[in-house]
């Protein structure tokens, strides 16, 4: 079917929203100035980054103490690269890493509203159980890349995170796309509101061949044959863009994927659902005739006009460690922020060891009527020359060179610039285990890592906020793509009860009745929260724990709960299997509470004869009266 063939607004939406390739739908012409277009927007786009792109690949080779050769001040001088950068990425990720992965469940779920039943409580339960199933074990690349994320973040500043359902192998999968391959324009303030974005996507033949051959990709001639490695990888450029195909003035949203080298448009998708569209209506006149009296009835009716408006899906999570300074759309790492401290910090230190050098070898001046046999001579610890002059005369043909040690001014700067940097990173030396010789009280060292931790705290919120849209947007597919059976298998619904007897309802063929559990209504339900069961304040474990004794101090003076109290207080200490560790009832207690009841039941039933004995009694007297 060709695009150009359907006049009705519905049944293009119908036609594009369901179509694997729109690309076979379209001639060829359009199908050209389309890979054009994208290749020629791509550029823009590229080149609006290109300030923050220089700023990003000098942080990674700072973070990666690439070392270059040296000419100045001589040849293979001191090449030495202090690791600022890369112990402040190697903190961070020491310390956001175990407290969004923790060890059990990693998504948390909050309702909103009265619920005296408890039922909005049970779907929240099952929400966050089956997202942290799905986060620790389904998807099983999500923690290897939260952990690649979390390195990567804070050099760079901004790193997005792909997240998508992938049909060939039933299940999300998400992928941190590196730093500079996620193209944007600068001055988008938010990706939302970006009217187009692109992913380079570097493809293999095989890869690409395999797409081609089940239909997800034109069978083209991308003209690489003449290539000198036949078998390296191809740039393709994946642009979520806006396109008018149906020539209505509205430009939809779809997924192009086009050969960056030939321009060649090799797929086309829509970037919607038919769900997803609101459409325009005008008034109009409906005609009947009946068939005996051959009378028209008119009846004024709505039908569709156009396309109003449609929400584009939604791929892409941006992180950013901190905000543009200059209000673009990436952010700041501390590849900018310490960039020039690095660079100070690496030439002082070299200065450093090339003075120590020169100051260790020594040199000078030799006459010209003095001379050596065999030239130059270099000496070994505790060895002795002999010469063909006298002392006296090597002594007044040889003027020795002063070269002054280490400069103690450089050690200081030295010194001013580390702190500089480290505070700036939110490095203290409390921060990595070591409190200094003066030792502390506990309450002290919580207060200094709250202080030392203010920027941490501050990026890490960040995060947090990213993480509550990527668990949004995977809890939006789940509605969609969770199967009935699969759902329930994992939640293993129990048996409904019989609220009068208290026993298992049961079918017509004696069957226990079990309600299954719809999936598409736990996740589409509007009264939720969903979140990182991460603390974003508390991010130590010291922070943690002396919240939970706060907490457990208020369950000793009868303010909270006690068995509440004390499965947080293990919790924030890192202990599995926290069941295992409830106090189990002891037998002779659980006889000797039985035994009790049974008296103070026998009692309550001789007070109840008794009182009807002497309502007896009261009885006769009256009528004997």
């Amino acid at each position: 079917m060709k695009l150009d063939k359907i006049e009705s607004p519905e049944q293009f939406i119908m036609a594009v929203s369901e179509a694997v390739n729109i690309a076979e739908m379209l001639p060829e012409n359009d199908l050209a100035r389309i890979g054009s277009d994208v290749v020629q927007d791509f550029a823009l786009d590229n080149d609006s980054m290109s300030e923050w792109r220089d700023r990003m690949e000098r942080g990674i080779k700072l973070a990666k103490l690439v070392k270059e050769d040296k000419t100045y001040p001589w040849k293979n001088a001191s090449n030495v690269k202090y690791p600022l950068i890369t112990s402040a990425a190697l903190q961070f990720n020491a310390r956001a890493y175990p407290a969004i992965v923790p060890t059990e469940r990693v998504v948390k779920v909050k309702t909103f509203g009265s619920d005296p039943q408890g039922l909005k409580a049970e779907r929240a339960e099952r929400v966050s159980n089956h997202m942290s199933w799905q986060l620790t074990h389904q998807i099983e690349e999500w923690e290897e890349e939260t952990d690649k994320l979390l390195v990567q973040l804070p050099i760079v500043g901004t790193m997005v995170r792909k997240v998508w359902y992938d049909p060939a192998q039933e299940r999300i999968r998400c992928r941190v796309i590196d730093a500079g391959s996620f193209i944007v324009n600068d001055k988008v303030k938010n990706i939302n509101d970006a009217p187009r974005v692109s992913e380079e996507m570097p493809l293999y033949p095989y890869e690409f061949k395999e797409r081609m051959t089940s239909g997800l990709f034109l069978d083209v001639n991308l003209g690489i044959e003449d290539a000198e490695d036949s078998k390296a990888a191809e740039t393709f450029i994946e642009q979520h863009t806006r396109l008018d195909l149906d020539k209505d003035g509205y430009d939809e949203p779809y997924i192009v994927t086009v050969h960056k080298k030939s321009q060649k448009v090799v797929r086309i998708v829509a970037d919607f659902e038919a769900r997803d569209v609101t459409f325009t209506t005008e008034q109009a006149i409906s005609e009947q005739k009946d068939p005996f009296t051959f009378e028209v009835t008119q009846t004024p009716v709505e039908i569709v006009a156009g396309v109003k408006a449609i929400r584009r899906g939604s791929y892409f999570v941006p992180y950013h460690f901190l905000p543009s300074l200059d209000g673009g759309f990436h952010g700041t790492g501390l590849g900018l922020l310490l960039g020039d401290i690095s660079d100070a910090i690496n030439s002082i230190i070299n200065m450093m060891m090339d003075a120590g050098h020169m100051s260790s070898l020594g040199g000078g001046f030799i006459g010209s009527d003095f001379r050596i046999k065999g030239g130059s001579q270099r000496f070994e610890p505790g060895e002795w020359k002999r010469a063909q002059s006298q002392g006296a005369d090597i002594r007044k043909s040889m003027v020795p060179m002063t070269f002054p040690g280490p400069d103690g001014t450089l050690f200081q700067l030295l010194g001013v610039l580390i702190d500089a940097g480290r505070e700036i990173a939110s490095v203290k030396d409390v921060m990595t285990g070591d409190s200094g010789k003066q030792a502390q009280t506990a309450t002290t060292t919580i207060a200094m890592i709250e202080q030392g931790m203010m920027v941490f705290t501050a990026a890490y919120k960040r995060i947090f906020r990213a993480l509550k849209k990527e668990y949004t947007l995977i809890a939006e597919i789940n509605a969609e793509t969770v199967g009935l059976e699969e759902y329930n298998a994992f939640q293993d619904p129990q048996p409904q009860v019989d609220p009068q007897t208290g026993q298992p309802m049961m079918d017509a063929i004696g069957q226990p009745v079990i309600q299954p559990f719809d999936p598409a209504q736990d996740y589409s339900a509007v009264d939720m929260d969903i979140a990182p069961v991460a603390d974003p304040n508390s991010t130590t474990k010291m922070q943690q724990a002396a919240k939970a004794q706060f907490v457990m101090g208020l369950a000793e003076a009868g303010l909270v709960d006690k068995a509440e109290a004390a499965d947080r207080m293990l919790e924030a200490m890192d202990i599995t299997e926290r069941q295992a560790l409830e106090p189990k009832p002891d037998p002779m207690q659980a006889q000797m509470a039985q035994m009790q009841m049974q008296l103070e039941q026998a009692k309550v039933q001789a007070d109840g004869m008794k009182a009807e004995a002497d309502m007896l009694k009261a009885q006769a007297e009256m009528l004997k009266a």
